[in-house]
């Protein structure tokens, strides 16, 4: 059974695979596991999308326009309903949903890990082959932490 996690934000994903060590190889990757068990996360990919860290300012060359109806002698700002940042954030959780989608033979157990706000942008792209095999979804931002703390985050047993 393989299982992979991954730890994603608004701008980048990390995917790991879980590998069982046997007892004597244990040694050599201490620093990847956690202390009770031979699991060890390897991580295989890494997607990154530059787009999602840049200002608003960055992403779009104005401001709102304004607008008047006819017939009026009044004007008013036009809103708009999601920042370019927000829409970069929702376009690389498309991306992310398209990639688990491909990659959905890979993997019989999924963890996903990611802030609240990117885990409600995944949910509703997510295809329903990769939803079922969610095993566990955790609120977190860890996408820069180290893999040892990323293993502390998740249950002691992981297959």
């Amino acid at each position: 059974m393989t299982t992979w996690i991954v730890v994603a934000d608004t701008a980048r994903a990390r995917f790991f695979r879980v590998e069982r060590q046997h007892a004597p190889e244990r040694t050599l990757v201490q620093k990847s596991m956690h202390p009770e068990t031979s699991e060890v996360l390897v991580e295989i990919e890494d997607l990154f999308h530059p787009e999602s860290r840049l200002h608003d300012s960055e992403l779009a060359s104005d401001a709102p326009g304004m607008s008047s109806v006819a017939g009026m002698h009044s004007k008013f700002g036009m809103d708009e309903k999601v920042s370019p940042k927000e829409e970069e954030g929702i376009r690389f959780a498309k991306e992310l949903a398209q990639t688990l989608k491909a990659q959905n033979r890979q993997f019989d157990r999924l963890y996903l890990i990611a802030p609240p706000h990117f885990l409600g942008l995944l949910r509703p792209d997510l295809d329903k082959a990769v939803v079922s095999k969610i095993v566990l979804e955790i609120d977190k931002e860890l996408s820069h932490h180290s893999v040892e703390d990323i293993r502390t985050h998740l249950p002691e047993h992981l297959g």
